[in-house]
């Protein structure tokens, strides 16, 4: 399910990977390489930066025609929130490390993301929220908004869990 505030760009997402155990969620959503190849609106992912606490992360996603690609510099922490239950990933526009733009690209600099990954308490399976945000810049058609809510999320909830499946083969 979605629940979408369409004009500030805020999407509130959560369901079920019944197939998928915890650690393998938690480790496909943070395996950048691995991204790459499942994650088809991504054109370039890379750490610049980390340390034991965090990761600053450069992302380009390619927006559907006729819109600009975008791309995102964020700081991203894992946290164990309860052991060994809960996982939560949180991302967030961060400019400590310089990068230059892209020509034709536009930089997204409100971003924020925080997903959770649960292990369900009837045994199999991993309960994931997700709560995303950006500003993307410019002005985006209304279908594509609407797209964002109804199809975009929910699809890669799908696509999330056809890539946790594949993971390790």
């Amino acid at each position: 399910a979605v629940v979408s505030t369409q004009s500030t760009g805020r999407y509130k997402g959560y369901g079920e990977l019944t197939t998928v155990d915890l650690e393998t969620a938690k480790k496909v959503y943070c395996d950048l390489e691995y991204r790459k190849k499942w994650d088809s609106y991504c054109n370039d992912l890379r750490v610049l930066n980390e340390n034991e606490e965090r990761q600053i992360i450069y992302w380009r996603v390619a927006y559907p025609w006729p819109m600009s690609h975008r791309d995102y510099v964020f700081l991203r922490k894992t946290k164990l929130i309860s052991e060994p239950d809960r996982w939560c990933i949180i991302g967030r526009s961060d400019s400590s490390e310089s990068v230059d733009t892209v020509k034709s690209v536009v930089r997204v600099e409100q971003y924020e993301q925080t997903i959770a990954f649960q292990r369900n308490e009837s045994g199999g399976g991993t309960k994931v929220f997700m709560y995303y945000f950006d500003n993307p810049g410019g002005s985006l058609p209304t279908w594509l908004i609407n797209w964002a809510a109804k199809t975009g999320v929910p699809q890669f909830m799908t696509t999330l869990k056809n890539a946790c499946e594949k993971y390790g083969q």
